[in-house]
């Protein structure tokens, strides 16, 4: 679904992404875990085009689009996450979510419906809304599309613990449908529910890729990229 081979990124002179291949098969959910300044935004980034690459490829379902403009890369049902939520500030709840509907997409009572807490805040503008409120909104925009590749920044930062599971849920489902997923995530719970395989980044690079199986034998590089003591993975 997608796949990345030798990326490089930055910004001015400063190198972020330092030659970075990974690939995201169909149906499959990937976790990048790593400190912060690892480079893990700025990948993500460069995968949907908000960041030019310098060197390298980006694939998405076999179609070069290292360098194309990010409504290009939307355009392949793609949705996107931002670490800043990402949501339109002047418009109303409503007003972003049919931004998502459209054919295929969930209507914006079938999104309400995942994240019902949104659905008295449906006519308020979205720049009105709670920092926990404006990322339930941007979670729910970006589930609501069904996209074949959902690429999402920190998704549960902010969010209550019922609204994470439902978001768990969602993403599963979407797996279930055949869509991939790349995410940036530091909650240890969320990394070990969603995770098929997790990339460990350090210093702009990928160190290593944990299949699933491996997550209980690899409890301490896991536990060194997320900052965390022994008992939080468990």
């Amino acid at each position: 679904m997608l796949e990345i081979s030798g990326l490089r990124s930055g910004y001015g002179w400063l190198e972020v992404v330092k030659n970075v291949s990974l690939e995201v098969r169909s149906g499959e959910i990937i976790l990048i875990l790593g400190k912060n300044g690892a480079g893990k935004t700025t990948l993500l980034k460069t995968v949907v085009g908000h960041i030019k690459p310098w060197s390298g490829k980006i694939f998405i379902d076999g179609m070069d689009v290292t360098g194309h403009p990010p409504h290009d890369i939307a355009s392949l049902k793609v949705s996107y996450v931002p670490q800043n939520r990402g949501v339109f500030s002047r418009l109303t709840v409503e007003e972003n979510l049919k931004i998502a509907d459209k054919l295929n997409s969930l209507t914006v009572e079938e999104a309400v419906g995942l994240f019902p807490e949104l659905k008295p805040l449906l006519r308020r503008r979205a720049g009105e809304l709670s920092g926990g409120e404006q990322q339930t909104l941007a979670v729910a925009r970006a589930l609501a599309s069904r996209p074949r590749l959902l690429v999402m920044d920190e998704p549960a930062t902010g969010l209550m613990p019922k609204i994470i599971w439902r978001m768990v849920a969602a993403v599963k489902e979407l797996r279930g449908r055949g869509a991939s997923a790349l995410i940036v995530e530091q909650n240890p719970a969320v990394v070990y529910e969603l995770a098929d395989r997790i990339a460990l980044m350090e210093g702009g690079e990928i160190k290593t890729v944990i299949d699933r199986e491996r997550l209980s034998e690899s409890q301490p590089l896991l536990r060194r990229a997320l900052g965390l003591p022994p008992s939080d993975m468990e």
